[in-house]
């Protein structure tokens, strides 16, 4: 989710000291708030939380702490991030030249200025010191947290980090992205998961089906419309950002679609800059590997691409560098890369993949091309500011009409135009079709109805097109859109009610013309509100439902196996639109007045392409007949799928016990006359060796008899 604002860290910070032992919460408040009184410990704590609020005390006790301190502190505020892996912040503490990088880390939790998280890991330890809480989550993944106002007043520390290597200048003007491209597969990624949800197992990895669905999305999966790189496994990418950005929540093993951010009602530079803090977050995608639900230990790429911006900002002035220089610098540094033991696969690039094809189009850095047509790379004031390093960049576009609405119920959405309140707007009533330069949306009932269910109403859908459009919406559209909402707002909904199912239309006209307080449904469904109005004295009822149960067994199967016949007594609502997807309703009555459908190959063929095929059907026929699927049903399924049959003319020997068939079957003087075997005592034989084979029973003292032994059909 995005930052939470500072409310939401002072919370984190009792619940964390709520943790602490007596002891060690007043050595933590000793450092930080220095108490003269021996205060209670519920004291204490609110007065700490207070502290971390106060700037002139925060900057009173930065001075108090060393310089590698100060640094990491001032690293968390360059990211924006106040909450931080454990481990990445070793790597940062190494990278900027500690030996040991915990040490630093240790002094601020002393100091009160970074605070551990003690969620599962720890249930109901009390932490006496810091080293107990390395033993008590040993095997969990660890994390730390800094006050927001603490690390934004350490963020001026010099953290030491030379030029950025490798400065050259060029003649080309710099390209910078619109920041639209990956708020744009948000969108697209809400929209699919509205309408199915992503399951995933125990280990993080998504079923076979919802994989193939999102590797196979055009949208999702398609090269940025003005990136100079591809990020591996982009549709994943995706949802990776879209779980950290809220715009997909966890629940039951499955992903589901939540609301748009925030963020986006506010804008495009607040929507960049919760991505921006998403980035320190992002454990399951990193530039080399793509898609890693179940990450190894330890994933130095969150703290090496904060390192990558951080040397980046160290360039001159009208200066560009190469990402591999940029590379070459961290992997010097960074302790995941040090050592004879890493791996070679280890060691391929990644910051080309990086910088280029996700932190370009997120308008974080400019690209540009040296004399050899390399690509360079340099911060973009929008990078600048989100480190803290710059002023506040004007990104808001000046284009309100950016919409095209066809009479196909198209929408071209131009992208100069597009900003992240309308990207929303139009995600919740329009289906994305392609992104690029010229964005197509597509009106269909579905995304309008979801659109009604959400809150949108006909006029502010209208209002959202007419105010973006460069044109009069033409008339077509608005007659679709009316005709949509008005069939929404025809929906009524029951708490509670009683459903009436009615032998024929004309049961149910008496009944309402004798008083039924129901509504009309159909021909024959009628619906009362409450059933106490109902007096069951005037009705014959053959029966009664519990949609709950598991369905009835209520259809038998006549004896041709393609005739259905319907028990009215048992039979349900369910029955009725499940029938007619592969069986035609005969129009004559069956027995005792049933209803009857038949299996015809037309209907059959009409169920197999809406999914009723032969494990559907199957699963079917036990529910609903409690019988499996007739042989002529599956005949009439299957027939044009099976290999072609052969109809030949062939002699058949009869032959007066087994053993002298198997024998002839054997017997290599025979076995190769014979065709096959048909029968425990009959072979088939073929007219051209027929006289062969009787030659050779002869020579045995087999004589075909004349009442026809060998028989022709």
């Amino acid at each position: 989710m995005p930052v939470p604002p500072a409310d939401f860290w002072a919370d984190c910070l009792r619940r964390a000291l709520r943790r602490y032992d007596a002891g060690l919460l007043r050595q933590v408040a000793g450092r930080l708030i220095k108490p003269r009184n021996q205060w209670p410990v519920e004291e204490l704590v609110e007065r700490m939380a207070a502290a971390t609020v106060n700037a002139p005390l925060i900057d009173r006790r930065l001075r108090d702490v060393s310089q590698a301190g100060r640094q990491l502190l001032a690293v968390i505020g360059h990211s924006r991030q106040p909450r931080w892996s454990l481990g990445n912040l070793v790597e940062l503490a190494c990278a900027l030249g500690q030996q040991d990088g915990l040490k630093p880390i240790f002094e601020l939790l002393e100091a009160g200025l970074m605070y551990p998280e003690t969620g599962a890991s720890t249930p109901g330890a009390r932490l006496k010191n810091f080293e107990q809480w390395l033993g008590l989550a040993a095997g969990s993944s660890l994390a730390v947290f800094t006050p927001p106002l603490i690390a934004d007043r350490a963020r001026g520390e010099d953290l030491g980090l030379p030029e950025c290597p490798g400065a050259v200048r060029v003649a080309s003007a710099p390209l910078e992205a619109d920041g639209l491209e990956w708020l744009l597969r948000l969108a697209v990624l809400w929209q699919r998961v509205a309408g199915a949800a992503l399951r995933q197992t125990h280990g993080g990895e998504f079923f076979k089906r919802d994989l193939e669905r999102l590797e196979q999305d055009a949208l999702l999966n398609g090269p940025p419309a003005d990136g100079p790189a591809e990020v591996p496994q982009a549709a994943l990418l995706t949802v990776a950002l879209a779980e950290l950005e809220g715009v997909l929540e966890r629940g039951d093993g499955e992903l589901r679609a939540a609301k748009l951010p925030s963020p986006w009602d506010e804008g495009l530079l607040p929507s960049l800059e919760s991505l921006w803090t998403a980035l320190p977050q992002l454990c399951a995608w990193n530039p080399l590997d793509g898609w890693r639900a179940s990450t190894e230990v330890g994933n130095p790429y969150p703290s090496a691409c904060l390192l990558a911006f951080l040397l980046l900002a160290q360039l001159p002035d009208g200066k560009w560098t190469h990402p591999a220089t940029v590379e070459a610098w961290i992997k010097e540094r960074h302790p995941y890369w040090q050592g004879e033991e890493v791996r070679p696969s280890r060691l391929r690039a990644w910051m080309h993949t990086f910088l280029l094809g996700l932190a370009f189009p997120l308008r974080f850095a400019q690209a540009a091309k040296d004399a050899d047509g390399e690509w360079l790379v340099r911060l973009s004031a929008l990078g600048r500011w989100l480190l803290g390093l710059g002023k506040t960049p004007a990104l808001e576009t000046s284009y309100q009409q950016t919409l095209l609405v066809q009479p196909n119920l198209e929408i071209v959405a131009y992208r100069q135009g597009l900003t992240p309140p309308l990207i929303g707007r139009l995600a919740r009533f329009a289906t994305w079709k392609s992104l690029g330069a010229a964005c197509i949306l597509q009106l269909e009932p579905d995304s309008v109805y979801r659109a009604l269910e959400s809150g949108l109403t006909f006029e502010t859908i209208v209002q959202a097109l007419e105010q973006h459009g460069t044109r009069a919406i033409p008339g077509p559209v608005i007659e679709s859109l009316r005709t949509w909402a008005n069939k929404r707002d025809r929906i009524s909904i029951y708490n509670s009610a009683a459903l009436l199912e009615f032998g024929s239309p004309q049961d149910l006209h008496e009944a309402l013309a004798r008083g039924l307080p129901a509504t009309r449904l159909s021909d024959r469904l009628a619906v009362v509100a409450d059933d106490s109005a109902i007096d069951f004295r005037h009705f014959r009822l053959t029966g009664t439902r519990d949609y709950g149960l598991p369905p009835e067994k209520c259809v038998e199967v006549a004896d041709d196996g393609v005739t259905l016949s319907i028990d009215l007594s048992r039979s349900d609502l369910l029955l009725e639109t499940e029938l007619p997807r592969f069986a035609e309703l005969l129009d004559r009555p069956g027995t005792n007045g049933r209803r009857e459908y038949r299996l015809t190959p037309k209907s059959l063929a009409a169920g197999k392409a809406t999914g009723m095929g032969v494990p559907a059907l199957e699963s079917w026929f036990l529910q609903r007949t409690g019988q499996p699927l007739s042989p002529a049903a599956r005949l009439l399924l299957t027939a044009s799928e099976s290999p072609p049959p052969v109809l030949r003319r062939r002699l058949v020997l009869h032959l007066a016990t087994e053993e002298l068939a198997d024998g002839l079957m054997q017997w290599p003087e025979t076995g190769g006359l014979i065709q096959e075997r048909i029968g425990p005592a009959a072979l088939a034989v073929t007219e051209e060796n027929a006289e062969q084979l009787q030659q050779k029973m002869r020579t045995l003292g087999i004589t075909p008899g004349r009442d026809g032994t060998i028989v022709t059909p």
